[in-house]
């Protein structure tokens, strides 16, 4: 099934991009861990500022969810800046926001679904979801959770192996 991600006159399939998405998270955890060379942002490029010692790792597309009064929001397109501190959103209207990792009080990863929940404890958490949720997911581990929770984190599973179980049923 095609979906509307177009590059150069082609149409990209869902099942590409997840792929993509996929293997881009596997080799940043491997850049996190050392083991490979670090990719980065500009974030000068971007139009952003990040704190000193700050490194920016990867520019996701992500579909922000904000759960409200017991209802999800509808889907809100952003591009999101993936940093060793925080997940930094360029919202649709133009507005930046902060999600920072050490601010985080739960972390729920679902590869399957391509969606990841950060709750802050504010009672408003973050869904965030689309072709870049996988590439998010790891940053986020470890950021939460350390470079351990790469080697440890249920929810990242998939990524530890190359296996049919990331396709959804």
């Amino acid at each position: 099934m095609a979906v509307g991600f177009r590059r150069q006159g082609s149409t990209l399939r869902t099942d590409d991009v997840r792929a993509a998405a996929i293997e881009d998270a596997r080799l940043l955890a491997l850049e996190l861990g050392g083991l490979r060379p670090p990719q980065t942002v500009d974030p000068i490029a971007v139009g952003v500022a990040l704190e000193v010692g700050e490194r920016a790792h990867r520019l996701v597309p992500l579909e922000l969810r904000v759960l409200e009064a017991g209802w999800w929001t509808d889907g809100e397109p952003c591009q999101v800046l993936l940093t060793d501190r925080r997940l930094l959103l360029r919202r649709s209207h133009g507005e930046l926001a902060s999600l920072w990792w050490g601010s985080a009080v739960g972390l729920e990863v679902d590869l399957v679904a391509g969606r990841l929940v950060l709750d802050y404890g504010d009672g408003r958490p973050r869904g965030l979801s689309g072709p870049g949720a996988a590439v998010a997911a790891a940053m986020a581990v470890a950021g939460v959770y350390g470079l351990e929770g790469l080697i440890t984190h249920p929810g990242l599973a998939g990524l530890r192996e190359h296996s049919p179980t990331l396709r959804p049923t």
